[in-house]
Order: structure tokens, then sequence, then C-alpha cells
């Protein structure tokens, strides 16, 4: 799915907490979504996600329902490529078949099976008499994220890191065009954090990822956006944008980055000196 984020913005608690945001994540590939705590990387997420109808700008989607006019493939005679629309406007059913946003928390007073958990992302596809076209698709995402064996168990019995995994499940149970993941290694073990990133970097699904951990940002991603206080501060590859004097402006700290002998990707190695601040930004009226 073609992700255009044009001048974004919106406000909460009266105050603009994304704020003029452009960006155009790459097709396919995974990127990152950094700052620190209040940048607005949740907030930018719900509005990607149409769950937020911005207050400046619009996130536009490609929109491939099908529709009068040629239905022939890209480049042949006649073809017309995927409109792209404002997320917002887009029905919610066909939405939630386009798009799944993995939130930061989940919990449920319900008593639930892993399996009924992960099958909620398949109620998109659901008919009127409340079958699904294609009851595999439960056990097909439990198996891509590595929680088949956790099908029958409850899900108040589950620790932090089977939640994240069972949840990347349900995600995946709705074949979205577009996977939203808002701090998805959270309570996950070190080799689990990375076994997922390799997975949803390898899914050739557009993801994009809300991460603290730069240096997996800086390892899976292909592209990364940086917001500091609602605006992008930075956008582009790693490589290209985690620059020390970025880490410093940004982050209000002092760091080295290097590059790893193997992969040839940055590798950012944190000083023990005290943190710089971030720097200002005058406040302008909106």
């Amino acid at each position: 799915m073609e992700l255009t984020i044009a001048g974004v913005g919106t406000r909460l608690g009266g105050r603009w907490v994304v704020d003029g945001v452009d960006a155009t994540p790459p097709t396919g590939a995974l990127t990152g979504l950094l700052g620190p705590n209040g940048a607005g990387k949740t907030t930018l997420l719900r509005l990607v996600a149409g769950l937020l109808v911005p207050q400046a700008g619009a996130v536009m989607v490609s929109d491939d329902e099908p529709g009068p006019g040629p239905t022939s493939t890209a480049g042949a005679a006649g073809a017309v490529p995927p409109r792209q629309v404002p997320v917002h406007l887009l029905p919610r059913r066909h939405r939630a078949r386009r798009i799944a946003l993995l939130e930061q928390e989940s919990s449920s007073a319900v008593p639930l099976t892993v399996r009924d958990v992960v099958a909620l992302g398949r109620i998109p596809y659901r008919s009127w008499w409340g079958t699904d076209d294609d009851p595999a698709a439960v056990d097909r995402a439990l198996e891509a994220a590595e929680a088949a064996h956790l099908a029958d168990r409850a899900w108040a019995t589950l620790s932090g890191g089977e939640r994240q995994r069972v949840q990347i499940a349900r995600a995946l149970a709705q074949e979205p065009a577009l996977l939203l993941l808002d701090e998805p290694t959270n309570h996950l073990d070190v080799a689990a954090q990375l076994h997922l990133l390799a997975f949803v970097r390898n899914l050739g699904t557009t993801t994009v990822a809300a991460l603290h951990d730069l240096n997996l940002a800086a390892a899976f991603c292909e592209h990364v956006l940086v917001l500091s206080a609602g605006r992008l501060a930075a956008a582009g590859h790693p490589a290209d944008v985690l620059t020390p004097a970025l880490l410093r402006q940004v982050y209000g700290v002092e760091a080295e980055v290097l590059t790893h002998p193997r992969t040839g990707r940055p590798v950012i190695a944190f000083t023990d000196r005290s943190p710089v601040g971030p720097t200002p930004r005058p406040q302008e009226d909106r």
C-alpha cells in the first residue's frame, strides 16, 4: 500500500502534538518511527490508521477497491493506477481489511483463549452469518508469529512477551496492506526482538513501527522518520539520518555512530557524559 503523510497535524489538550508532518514511507518496506517520549509517535500512528481525523493536512493511502474503469495491471495499456484517498474516509470495514494497528497495551476481562484473540483480526472478513471465508487464516497467523503452541492457552495466563506475540498474530490475521506497530518489541527478550523485526522486515508489507531502541531501528529499518515535539526532524535511510548531531538535537545525548563490521549498518554507541538536553525550537502560533 502506498502511504503519503501530507502536512498532517492535530491538537490534543490545546497544543499541536503532531505538527505539519510530511512523509512518504517506502512501499513494501519497514519504516521506523523514532523520537523521545512525547514526540507524537503514537498520535501519528493513530492518524495514519484513520482512528483520528487530522485537523491539518491529510493521510492519503492507495485504494485498490474495485470500481468503474479498466482493471488491468499497472503498466498494461489502459491501466489505471490505484487512486489515493484520505484514510479516514475509507469505509470502516474496508479500512479494517487494509490496515492493522497494533497498539501498546491491550487487555481484556473476557475469558478468551489465544485463538479467540487472534480470530478478532478476522472480524472484517466475516459474513453476516459470522462465518469466515478463510478459516485457516488464524492458524497461518499463529504460525507466522511463532505462537501456535499458545493457541489453546487462556489469554489471562500469558506473560507480557507471549501477549505481544499473540497481538502480532492478530494483526497478521487481518492480512493488512499497511501494518502499524506501536512499540512492538516491548516485553520481548533480545532474541525475540531480533526475530520479530526480521520477520516484519521480510513481509514485504508497508510497515511503520514506533521504536525506542535506535540500534534496532538502525539494524532493520530501510527508512526512518524522526519526530521531535510533534514535528518531523529528519527522514531517510538510518545511515543518513542517525548522526551524532541529530541525536544531540532530538534526544539530548552524546553518541558515536559506528559501522557494524558484518552488516555495514549504523551502530550507535552512547557516551557516559551527562545529557545535554534537546535543542529548543521556537514556538510558533498556529
